[in-house]
């Protein structure tokens, strides 16, 4: 029987993980594809895809360095970063992380090209631990921590989520005296 790793143990990790990212304070929007009304062609790609209303959840956030690429069409930038979650705030929000999902993070959009979920309280998986499964240990040990997602920045007119593009350059906000009214 391990002296650290049981289920008093994991909730004081529990609480000790909320209370440090409420302290962080990072906060990303997770936008989540829909699957049912975007179109792929024969090779699986899609030109225009649909995405539920974006969800601001808590994180620790660790970005990359820009990186340059040069070749014959010119000039390509680069950037990859590491997004973990609490699996507890994730289950709390009915979220689940998937390949594809965009992460909206410091004026970023970042597309999700790897998920995992290996870190584990005192080394030990609750789901596939062999005395746990069997029915032989009396209390719960271990316990799934985080989800952690690797991402690279997208290009914002392939994601679709904002009008990058129009046909008429008109600014954003027009003031009600740039417009002639005056109050």
């Amino acid at each position: 029987m391990a002296l650290f790793g049981s289920g008093r143990d994991a909730s004081l990790i529990r609480s000790v993980s909320n209370e440090l990212l409420r302290y962080i304070d990072t906060e990303i929007l997770h936008y989540k594809l829909v699957l049912d009304t975007t179109n792929e062609n024969l090779y699986g790609e899609s030109e225009k895809r649909t995405y539920y209303t974006p969800t601001r959840i808590s994180t620790i956030v660790q970005k990359d360095e820009k990186t340059a690429a040069a070749d014959d069409f010119g000039l390509e930038f680069n950037r990859t970063g590491i997004f973990a979650f609490l699996r507890d705030t994730l289950k709390d929000k009915n979220i689940h992380i998937e390949e594809g999902d965009i992460i909206e993070w410091d004026n970023e959009y970042y597309e999700i090209d790897n998920v995992g979920s290996s870190q584990y309280w005192a080394g030990r998986n609750p789901e596939t631990l062999l005395g746990d499964t069997s029915g032989e240990l009396e209390d719960e040990f271990g316990y799934s921590i985080a989800i952690i997602a690797e991402a690279h920045v997208t290009k914002r007119n392939t994601i679709n989520i904002e009008e990058v593009r129009s046909g008429i350059n008109k600014p954003a906000y027009i003031s009600p005296t740039d417009r002639g009214i005056y109050n």
